[in-house]
């Protein structure tokens, strides 16, 4: 359920798709006497390196250079998009089974959490970094809300927008009604709410996703006392087994 992208699988994840591409394109060409010179930017130097590529673009495999060139072309879109750096964190080439596309995370961002896919369709390209970049504001509208329904409950919310409908980052928390779906765990530690109490606090949350037009799914765990300290957004997927919770309910807020 997380958005979790392990550097190293992604790494490795290039690496092996780069290499077998180029293997089954290793051919001399002997039209290179004309080709122009291509001088790669320190970016690209440096993505290559650490993949343990050749860092000069005469030195790669075609399929190789192709991947760098696409890389860079991706990376510029965003930026000249959202005027902010990203980084890169994985390509796939295009194939019968699926578009090319590349993972990329914003340089102030997590690399393990705030990852997102750019695909290149036709001569166009889409991506989902809004997804990441309302994600901090989104949680923050549903924590206000909650606290209502269960005011002096310790919880947690770990929430993972899966598609907006929106240009840019809502300055408000009315900007997120009607423009968010959404996949959202929320954790309730037991010594701060009672059991009984569970059924009419999902009554209240789930009317309020419906009245504010905020689709998707939603789990509530009632941890057992004493878990709740434990969890951040990296490992809270353990929690969910039932040595660690006294319920669990999910809602689908569907349109």
């Amino acid at each position: 359920m997380k958005n979790k992208f392990s550097a190293g699988m992604i790494l490795i994840l290039i690496f092996l798709m780069i290499s077998m591409c180029g293997c089954a394109t290793n051919n001399p060409d002997s039209s290179n006497n004309t080709r122009p010179k291509v001088s790669l930017n320190e970016r690209q130097k440096s993505i290559l390196a650490e993949n343990g590529l050749p860092t000069e673009y005469d030195e790669l495999l075609p399929s190789q250079r192709s991947a760098i060139v696409a890389i860079e072309k991706m990376l510029c879109y965003l930026e000249e998009k959202y005027d902010t750096t990203f980084c890169y964190a994985g390509y796939v080439a295009a194939s019968p089974l699926e578009k090319e596309h590349m993972i990329a995370f914003q340089k102030s961002g997590d690399t393990e959490s705030d990852c997102f896919t750019i695909t290149k369709d036709g001569d166009t390209y889409e991506d989902e970094y809004m997804n990441v970049a309302a994600n901090a504001g989104f949680t923050s509208y549903l924590y206000e809300n909650i606290k209502s329904f269960a005011p002096g409950a310790e919880f947690e919310i770990f929430a993972k927008i899966t598609k907006t409908y929106f240009f840019e980052v809502p300055t408000s928390n009315s900007d997120f009604d009607g423009k968010v779906e959404s996949s959202l765990m929320i954790f309730i530690d037991e010594s701060t709410f009672k059991e009984e109490n569970l059924k009419s606090f999902t009554e209240q949350f789930a009317e309020f996703m419906k009245e504010h037009k905020l689709f998707g799914i939603a789990q509530i765990i009632l941890l057992k006392e004493g878990n709740l300290v434990n969890l951040t957004k990296y490992n809270f997927s353990p929690y969910l087994s039932e040595e660690h919770y006294i319920s669990r309910e999910t809602l689908y807020i569907k349109k």
